[in-house]
């Protein structure tokens, strides 16, 4: 798995629906249960450092996770991390990384926070009304990744119970349905 390719592909479109994020629109809801765009768009930022954090062997401090990051070019910090994010992992660190209080494989950050930018990409466009289609590739990793630890992610509250869709909803509908999204929320609807 070249995970450069599928992180460049995420970050490019996640970061594209960030560049249109407008100030009006930081307290919107969003299809993830009590966050606003706002809060959403901090998340997002925090995965990318992550990711470049993780690209040049960790650590991943836990407090990166209640660090404040939105500020009036989240954008452009955004698009400063994918880049070093998809040219370090270009050459995947071969220890384990240290992400908060655990050692992990490099695969499993990779798949973890490149799914976390897919899934959270699709929230922030639902939430601010843009379009967002995910690269195959990354689909595909998320697929595999939601398969492999949905269950685990459920246990520690970082995905909501399975959400029903029809067989032929689509590849990534059924990522989202997964992770206890409803590939049909709209702004007004319940999360």
């Amino acid at each position: 798995m070249q995970f450069d390719t599928v992180i460049s592909h995420a970050a490019r479109q996640t970061g594209a629906v960030l560049r249109d994020v407008q100030a009006g629109q930081l307290a919107a809801p969003t299809p993830c249960v009590d966050w606003d765009v706002r809060t959403l768009v901090n998340h997002v930022l925090q995965v990318g450092t992550a990711l470049a954090l993780a690209a040049r062997g960790g650590p991943v401090p836990s407090e990166l996770w209640t660090t404040e990051l939105v500020d009036d070019s989240f954008a452009e910090r955004f698009a400063a991390d994918a880049d070093a994010a998809a040219a370090g992992w270009a050459v995947a660190p071969a220890a384990p990384i240290t992400f908060g209080a655990y050692e992990m494989p490099p695969a499993t950050v990779a798949s973890m926070l490149a799914t976390d930018l897919t899934i959270h990409g699709w929230d922030l466009a639902r939430a601010t009304g843009q379009d967002y289609r995910p690269d195959p590739s990354a689909v595909d990793l998320s697929t595999r990744f939601m398969t492999e630890m949905g269950e685990q992610g459920r246990a520690m509250g970082a995905f909501g119970g399975p959400v029903p869709v029809a067989p032929d909803a689509g590849a990534f509908a059924a990522v989202l349905a997964a992770s206890g999204r409803d590939p049909e929320w709209r702004p007004g609807s319940a999360p």
